[in-house]
This record gives C-alpha cells, structure tokens and sequence, in this order.
C-alpha cells in the first residue's frame, strides 16, 4: 500500500511538473490578442510586450551584432574593392562607348573603347575612390538598422514568430517540459517522506 502511495505521489507530482511547465511556455505566446475573464486580462507575454521587444532587439542588434560600419565595411571591404572597381570600369567603358557619336569618336583616333579605357586606367582609381567615399558616408548616413529590424518585427506574424522561437529553441524548451517533470517528481517524492514521519 505504502509502495503504491510512493509511485502515484511521484506520478502525479511529476505530471503536474511537467503539465505546468508546458503551460508556462506556452503562456509565453498565447492567447496573441488579450482576453478579458472576469475583469483580469490575460494575453501571452510575448505578444504584450510586443513593441518593447521589437525596439530592445532592434537597439541590441544595431549597437551589438550589425553597426553600420561594419555592414559598410562588409559591402565595401578592402578584398572587395578591387572587384567593385573592375566592374565600375568595365560598366562606364561599355555605356560611354554606346552613347559617345561617331564623329566624336572620329576625332578621339577611332578607337573610343581604347581612350576610356586609357584614361580610366590613368584616373579611374582615384575617381571610384571619391565615388565609394560618397557612397561609404551617404550609406552610413541613411541605414538605420534599428528602425528596419523594428518594422521586420512588426511586420511579423506572431504565429511565425512563435514558430520561429520553437524551431531556434526547441531542444532548450523540451528539456524546461522535462525538468519539471523531474522537479515535479522529486516533489511527490518529498511529499511521501513528511506523510511518513508525520
């Protein structure tokens, strides 16, 4: 009799653990829209808290992971630069090539693709220098990274998001569902001790 008192304590102990737990994680997210139940409104802390998530990861992520410099430094990287120019190059030889007139091109020597390409290989670096400068601090001046990582957010649907959390976390939050069932065991186990000695 004391056995089966031993097991079912531990049982139910464990099963209102991890039931309570699994309740609590999906607390989380639901309900997504706030519902009244006898004048206390109950919505999921995620949802409430919607737009001081999206403006604190936005602030973490602007000031942390992604600053503009370093988008800027990614897009217009020493390594890279080489490559941007040779394609500016080609680009501009091509365009003035087609809307340079015949005449013109007359007077040049004839060959007008040979021209650019001479004076761009004199003067060109210094020309896409001046042009990526312009674009480095234009770019830095007009990225706000926290206002479109906010907008992204808000713009995402929370069943997505939700989705999104579960499938980044999933593992983590089975093992909270399964500490309470332990904690919740360990419980009925402690409950089955004081009956005793009591």
């Amino acid at each position: 009799m004391d056995i089966l008192r031993f097991i079912l304590l531990v049982l139910i102990g464990g099963l209102i653990g991890w039931i309570t737990n699994k309740v609590a994680i999906k607390m989380l997210f639901r309900p997504i829209n706030p519902h009244k139940v006898l004048g206390i409104t109950f919505q999921g802390v995620f949802p409430r808290r919607k737009n001081q998530m999206a403006v604190s990861l936005a602030d973490t992520i602007e000031k942390e992971l992604l600053s503009k410099e370093v988008i800027m430094n990614q897009l217009l990287g020493e390594e890279k630069l080489d490559v941007i120019k040779k394609k500016l190059k080609e680009v501009i030889t091509e365009k003035l090539v087609e809307v340079i007139p015949p005449m013109v091109a007359m007077f040049l020597g004839g060959d007008i693709h040979g021209f650019i390409t001479k004076y761009l290989d004199k003067n060109g670096d210094e020309i896409f220098d001046q042009m990526i400068d312009e674009f480095r601090s234009v770019g830095i001046d007009n990225l706000n990274i926290r206002e479109i990582v906010k907008n992204r957010i808000d713009e995402l649907d929370f069943v997505e998001f939700e989705k999104i959390i579960f499938g980044l976390m999933n593992k983590e939050l089975k093992f909270v569902e399964i500490i309470g069932l332990f904690l919740g065991g360990f419980i009925g186990i402690l409950q089955y001790l004081i009956t005793i000695f009591l």
